[in-house]
């Protein structure tokens, strides 16, 4: 009940979701009210999807646990769910780790782009204090060429006193024999202008280049911030995992430990059970040795012929469904259990019957006992007679209370009690037998509409 509630619960949110988004339209904009397709019926859906596989797997295990203490029954189920709950917990933690690792790449590529960035500022320094220097070298051989001529000395004395030649003929093999002093004074001055230009360009260039290192180390702080938060954050999920491992190795000690007992416990109730159902072979063969009695005397008397109890059988549609919206939440069959580790036959069918369900009886027939049962519970076993030459006879069990007496005639779909969990059940619900000549069968395989 509280898993269904939980499961209208999410599709009602999903839908207010919905409403509030926009995703439910009317008028022109929609077909029939609604908008023809939407992203969060496609959510509801997946919700409602996963919620009946949880409890499908629930009552799987439910059923492999029939008969199992209720200690060991909410172990197991403690320990599905932390199973079920695993992939999503190493998912979350892949996805921190994953942005963790998305966010160092990240400052990795900002902490590459700050150094090429302040490479380039020192670069750009570098070439600015260069060319000041040979600025303030042009500067002295103005002053010197300036100097020169205001003391009146000659165009190559001039050089000679700048560059330090010795005589003239040295200045010529030095420097170009085309260039006085008035040139190299001139050249020198444009030179100047150009470097003072060319500095101006890189003071501007370092100055975009100072505000991109500022915004680099602006977003490396925030990523260094940001990237811890995420550490954390994956932390907190490696320390979810670690403790939903812890649980369940807690439990499989606590499983373990209790397995031979639980075992013991298993035997007992299988003999309980075992002896409730060769009751019922006594009786079915009981039963049918009377009617091959019947039947020849029948045949002395000349009323027929004694073909014995030889027959088909009961076939689909004999009987009918023993609740009112029959749901099977397991089926007749193998099962594994999951706690002592080994095959044993789940002799019925499990129909979804919350506690206190009407039960009713599936064909007309004799009660033939109403009372409680060994591992059954409280169970109403009903004898149909013969049928297609052979015993039919059918047990609904686990009920909380019985709605008939022992030796009471019922008609199929009469009430014979109401569901509950007596017995070995794990949880509110009917399990449901069928037996033909004494031997248990496939309900399916008998029941239909």
């Amino acid at each position: 009940m509280i898993r269904l509630r939980s499961a209208a619960v999410v599709a009602a949110a999903m839908f207010m979701i919905a409403l509030v988004t926009g995703a439910v339209v009317s008028g022109a904009d929609a077909v029939g009210g609604f908008q023809a397709a939407s992203s969060y019926d496609d959510d509801i859906d997946r919700t409602r999807d996963e919620q009946e596989r949880y409890e499908q797997e629930m009552a799987d295990l439910e059923a492999a646990l029939e008969d199992t203490s209720a200690e060991i029954v909410e172990a197991a189920r403690a320990l599905r769910e932390t199973e079920a709950k695993l992939p999503a917990a190493q998912a979350e933690l892949d996805a921190a780790n994953e942005k963790v690792d998305e966010a160092l790449v990240q400052q990795q590529l900002v902490a590459d782009k700050l150094a090429a960035a302040e490479a380039q500022d020192q670069a750009i320094s570098d070439q600015i204090a260069a060319d000041e220097d040979r600025i303030a070298d042009l500067q002295q051989i103005v002053a010197a060429l300036a100097r020169a001529q205001y003391q009146g000395v000659g165009d190559d004395e001039a050089l000679s006193l700048v560059f330090g030649a010795t005589t003239s003929q040295e200045f010529v093999d030095e420097f170009a024999a085309d260039h006085n002093a008035s040139r190299v004074q001139s050249n020198s001055l444009a030179d100047m202008e150009e470097i003072a230009a060319v500095n101006r360009n890189r003071g501007a260039r370092q100055e975009a280049v100072r505000e991109y290192i500022a915004e680099l180390k602006v977003e490396a702080d925030r990523l260094v911030a940001e990237t811890k938060v995420l550490q954390e954050a994956a932390a907190e999920k490696k320390a979810a995992l670690d403790a939903i491992v812890e649980e369940q190795r807690a439990i499989k000690a606590q499983l373990e430990e209790r397995k031979a007992e639980e075992l013991a416990k298993q035997n007992e109730i299988a003999a309980k059970q075992q002896a409730t159902r060769d009751k019922l072979k006594s009786l079915v063969a009981k039963k049918l040795a009377e009617e091959e009695k019947r039947r020849q005397e029948e045949a002395a008397a000349g009323g027929g012929s004694s073909g014995g109890s030889s027959g088909a059988g009961p076939s689909k549609g004999t009987l009918g469904y023993p609740t009112e919206v029959p749901y099977i939440t397991s089926s007749y069959g193998m099962r594994y259990h999951p706690v002592l580790n080994y095959w044993r036959l789940h002799a019925g069918t499990d129909f979804r019957a919350y506690c206190g369900t009407p039960i009713y009886a599936a064909r007309e027939g004799q009660v033939q006992w109403a009372s409680y049962q060994g591992g059954f519970g409280n169970q109403v076993m009903i004898d149909h007679g013969i049928v297609g030459g052979k015993s039919l006879m059918s047990s609904y069990n686990h009920l909380t209370r019985a709605a008939v007496g022992s030796g009471q005639y019922v008609t199929r779909g009469q009430l014979v009690g109401y569901s509950g969990t007596t017995g070995t059940s794990t949880a509110c619900h009917l399990h449901f037998e069928v037996y033909v000549n004494g031997e248990t069968v496939d309900p399916m395989s008998v029941i239909g509409s």
